[in-house]
C-alpha cells in the first residue's frame, strides 16, 4: 500500500491522467527553487540568498543541490513518455510562467527547444504535425543559449 502523499507526484499524477495533456515547465523552475528547495529561512545565514535570486550566481555546492532537483523532476517526467497523445516542453532556463507572456510563448527571444518556440512546439503537438510527437526535454544548465538572463 502507498503512502496516500506519494500520490501527488508528478509520476503518479500522470498516469492518473488519462486526458491527453501538454506539459511546459522549467527544469530549474525559479518559483520552486526558490520557495521549495531553498526556502527563506531553510539555509544558516544568506547562504542561498543570491542563487534563489538567479542561479548564475549559485556555487557548486548549490548548483549540486539545484542539479539533483532536475534530476528528479526529468526521472518524474519519464512518467509521461509512453503516452502518445501527451507533449513535453521542458527546457532549462530560470523562470517561472512561460506560457503568459508572448516573450517567452512565441517571440524572437523565446527559450528553444529543437529550434521550435513553446507556441510552435504545442502547435506541432495539437495539430499532430509530427509522427513522432513533441517530447523534449532540455540539457543541464547553463546549455540552452536561447533563455534569457
Amino acid at each position: 500500500m502507498k503512502d496516500p502523499i506519494e500520490y501527488f507526484s508528478p509520476a503518479e499524477l500522470i498516469k492518473s491522467i488519462s486526458t491527453p495533456t501538454f506539459i511546459v515547465n522549467s527544469e530549474y523552475d525559479s518559483f520552486q527553487i526558490q520557495n521549495a528547495v531553498a526556502p527563506v529561512g531553510s539555509y544558516p545565514g544568506d547562504a542561498w540568498s543570491s542563487c534563489r535570486d538567479n542561479i548564475g550566481n549559485c556555487n557548486s555546492k548549490q548548483m549540486d543541490v539545484v542539479h539533483g532537483f532536475r534530476r528528479k523532476l526529468v526521472h518524474e517526467l519519464n512518467a509521461a513518455e509512453g503516452k502518445r497523445d501527451w507533449g513535453l516542453f521542458i527546457d532549462s532556463c530560470f523562470t517561472h510562467c512561460q506560457t503568459h507572456f508572448n516573450s517567452s510563448w512565441h517571440s524572437p527571444t523565446s527559450p528553444r527547444l529543437g529550434n521550435k518556440t513553446i507556441a510552435e512546439a504545442v502547435g506541432d503537438w495539437y495539430f499532430g504535425r509530427t509522427v513522432e510527437g513533441v517530447k523534449q526535454i532540455d540539457c543541464e544548465y547553463p546549455c540552452n543559449p536561447t533563455c534569457g538572463s
